[in-house]
């Protein structure tokens, strides 16, 4: 006769062991589950929240102003500002959104000042030191080198001619690589609009940048002759 198992011996179906497995595995709160928590006076539960999309905004602030220590104060200023108006946010939109929202406001306002101070201090709004790229490979050629860097200045130059909405719409979608409708949403623009102000910014820059390179062949012919 064969032995009837008893409990020790008993095998846990398959089954119940992958549900054992997924409820073990905590998953990560969600963003309202936090904004839930924070407003409740759970002070972890913002960092969390911090640590979930600071990368992200410090991106979209960077891309608009191409300033490193500007990014981080506006970082630091929009996570600051979303903490105090956390009970305002109404849940219409994702909270990425409302944050880049805040971010690109705050970008804009740095945009704004700066350009203020330049017109008592005579300094362009980009410095030209600050638009060198770093070489592709170890060993660049150094031609090449000055040639791309002197590029990315003329651009610096060029954006200068952009309204401060084109050049906002134009950094958003060439340094971020935003899509035009989430441009379009940031911005509380329809995406039309978006489009229009960027082909704009992309005319002038091209126009600007088509004289740039005029310059160069004609100095470039100088030193040939």
């Amino acid at each position: 006769m064969r032995k009837r198992p008893d409990d020790s011996e008993r095998q846990i179906p398959v089954s119940s062991v992958a549900a054992f497995r997924r409820n073990d595995q905590h998953e990560p709160p969600s963003d309202r589950e936090l904004i839930r928590r924070t407003l409740d006076g759970d002070g972890n539960a913002f960092g969390i929240l911090v640590e979930r999309f600071q990368r992200k905004i410090y991106r979209v602030a960077f891309a608009i102003v191409r300033d490193e220590t500007e990014a981080d104060t506006i970082t630091q200023d929009t996570f600051v500002q979303a903490y105090t108006n956390l009970g305002k946010f109404e849940g219409r939109a994702e909270l990425e959104t409302w944050l880049t929202r805040i971010a690109i406001n705050r970008s804009r306002d740095h945009l704004r000042r700066r350009r203020f101070i330049s017109l008592f201090t005579g300094s362009n709004e980009e410095d030209e030191s600050e638009l060198t790229i770093e070489p592709v490979d170890e060993r660049p050629d150094p031609e090449r080198i000055f040639m791309a860097s002197q590029l990315r200045a003329a651009i610096g130059r060029a954006e200068q001619l952009l309204s401060a909405q084109q050049k906002v719409i134009f950094r958003l979608r060439h340094y971020e690589n935003l899509a035009l409708e989430e441009i379009a949403e940031h911005l509380g623009l329809r995406a039309g609009t978006v489009r229009a102000h960027l082909f704009r910014a992309i005319h002038k820059i091209r126009k600007e940048l088509a004289g740039w390179r005029a310059q160069g062949n004609e100095s470039h012919e100088d030193a040939l002759q």
